[in-house]
């Protein structure tokens, strides 16, 4: 520690005889410290509610009020600050020196005193009261810290709260909590709807806790938020992720992350897991029937070029919930340093019964419990989205009357081509209804225009260039089978072609949107696949609804030649249409 620096002292003397005041002023007066001088007890009281004095010798024996007494009053006034007291006295018997100190004296000096001792005694006190100083200039510094660092933790918490929340969070299928260790937690959970209404969640535990790890995950939201807003595919997501995560983060700070799209629909689900425990598929009766473990390191590890988006995907036949969590939940301890572990969820989801909402209140309500109220050593989090499971699931878009354009068009045209080159790594209708989306007109349908776009292209692409049939994925794990051979069929693409072509225009008074996508492949049963869409199993069956809901969307669908090319008509001024209903029968053939 630093020495103390010199300290100027108020002192006060308290003395009825000139004599003892006169000696103590002047070695007062020679260390270079300021005299105060009283000469009874109630004068010194007087003195030191005026004066607030550093340091204090008093006498005992004095006219009026005791210097024992003048103490007692002195130490009822003081606040927080500290003022040595010595009683100088020539009272020299061990029970009045006793007596002066448990009536509030520091120190006890017997009359006559010499000179060093007093000078000695003086400079001791104000090494003392330097060093009292230090330290409270070195508390107010410390809770003026922490009032700022309590205002920053508000505002930043405040902050953080808005960028990361959506309303996606509240998504009837979506239950989550988050219980962090610290002011900010380093767990981040997103949720929200694509255009074709498709859920995209995503849980990610940045390396760390605290505002470190919160501000490592921060980055992620605003891409997961604005690539699902474009229809982005969670491979892409993932990818997007970690090359801005690799080119923002120190070496040593990385975020695992599991990323989930959910498909009532079409009854599917997607999973992408880099570094977090298992995500789960847990049925009604409390059973894992589908693991999602690990298979990609955590995000901004890997540079660009050996970076997998690669995700799983599996049709679910039963109602159920997906489940992911972070580690800080798997091992959260007990007493005796036992793990939750995923098998604390499993035994949780087999107790509890199946109904709205108790699962999840009873999972969080069991960690806290194997915890015993100890502090968590890590941020714990857990999403838990419901997947049920219905003949026909209703996806409804409902333009917002404030962004629909009501005037009448002009005639607009947009046409784009696609190569092989571009169709093995662009996402097409991500790319594409970019375009389109930037027409006013069009805003309000993004949703509707995401899936009509989408079914086309991939029939298209699928069917047309690639040649795939859609009946593998009614096999044993056969939406993997189906991906894993589309994606090894498209690398191997070496010649081919998909144009789309859109028309904006007024008839009457309706505004039209006509859409055209036309392919170099050999063609596709399109009239097979329509009859097919017709049957009564339909529902039933993991794929050949997409044409139907084409239908459904569109006032018109044509196919010429051998499929190559479909044309579709979209009527703009309908605020609301719903897809997969069942099939009117005025559609036109």
């Amino acid at each position: 520690m630093s020495a103390a620096p010199e300290m100027n002292l108020k002192i006060l003397i308290a003395d009825d005889s000139p004599t003892n005041r006169k000696q103590l002023e002047t070695v007062v007066r020679h260390l270079g410290h300021v005299p105060i001088l009283a000469c009874d007890g109630q004068e010194a009281v007087d003195k030191f509610r005026d004066e607030s004095p550093d340091l204090v010798f008093m006498d005992v024996m004095m006219p009026g009020m005791d210097g024992m007494t003048a103490v007692k009053h002195i130490r009822a006034m003081q606040g927080s600050k500290w003022s040595p007291i010595v009683f100088f006295s020539a009272l020299d018997r061990m029970q009045d020196m006793v007596r002066g100190l448990e009536e509030g004296g520091d120190d006890y000096v017997v009359k006559p005193a010499s000179l060093q001792l007093l000078r000695a005694k003086i400079n001791g006190y104000a090494r003392l009261l330097s060093l009292q100083k230090m330290n409270y200039q070195y508390t107010e510094e410390l809770e003026n810290w922490r009032d700022e660092a309590r205002t920053q933790v508000r505002l930043g918490a405040h902050v953080m709260a808005r960028l990361t929340d959506a309303d996606g969070l509240r998504d009837s299928l979506v239950r989550y909590f988050n219980i962090p260790t610290d002011a900010f937690s380093g767990d981040l959970l997103c949720a929200r709807r694509a255009p074709d209404e498709v859920l995209h969640v995503m849980l990610a535990d940045a390396a760390g806790h605290g505002l470190s790890a919160a501000l490592a995950a921060l980055p992620i939201t605003q891409i997961f938020y604005s690539m699902t807003a474009k229809g982005f595919p969670i491979a892409s997501i993932a990818e997007e992720l970690n090359r801005r995560l690799k080119a923002i983060l120190p070496a040593d700070l990385f975020v695992a992350a599991t990323l989930a799209a959910v498909d009532v629909r079409s009854q599917t689900v997607e999973v992408w897991n880099g570094g977090n425990p298992d995500a789960l598929f847990m049925n009604t009766a409390g059973e894992i029937t589908m693991r999602w473990p690990s298979r990609h390191p955590p995000l901004g590890i890997l540079p660009e070029a050996v970076f997998s988006g690669l995700t799983e995907t599996i049709g679910f036949h039963e109602p159920g919930d997906l489940v992911m969590c972070s580690d800080g939940l798997v091992e959260a301890e007990d007493p005796a340093d036992v793990w939750f572990g995923l098998e604390g969820v499993a035994r949780v989801f087999a107790q509890t019964p199946h109904t709205e909402g108790q699962r999840f209140v009873a999972l969080r309500t069991a960690v806290l419990d194997h915890m015993a109220e100890r502090p968590n050593r890590d941020d714990l989090s857990c999403m838990m989205v419901s997947l049920p499971v219905e003949r026909r699931q209703a996806v409804r878009f409902s333009a917002k009357s404030a962004a629909v354009y009501q005037g009448p068009v002009s005639d607009w045209r947009l046409e784009l081509s696609y190569g092989e080159t571009e169709l093995r790594y662009l996402d097409v209708v991500p790319h594409v209804l970019g375009f389109i989306s930037q027409v006013q007109i069009l805003k309000a349908h993004q949703g509707a225009l995401f899936l009509i776009l989408t079914e086309l292209f991939n029939n298209a692409l699928d069917h047309g260039l690639l040649g795939l049939d859609s009946s593998i994925k009614s096999s044993e794990n056969g939406f993997e089978l189906f991906l894993q051979e589309r994606a090894q069929r498209l690398a191997q693409l070496q010649d081919g072609r998909i144009e789309l072509s859109f028309l904006l225009h007024q008839d009457g008074n309706q505004s039209l949107l006509d859409l055209s996508v036309t392919d170099t492949g050999p063609g596709f049963d399109f009239q097979g696949t329509l009859a097919a869409e017709l049957q009564e199993d339909n529902d039933h069956r993991p794929y050949g609804r997409g044409l139907r809901l084409l239908r459904n969307l569109c006032a018109e669908l044509r196919y010429y030649g051998m499929g190559n090319k479909v044309w579709a008509r979209y009527v703009l001024s309908e605020a609301c249409v719903a897809a997969d209903s069942a099939l009117p029968e005025s559609a036109p053939a």
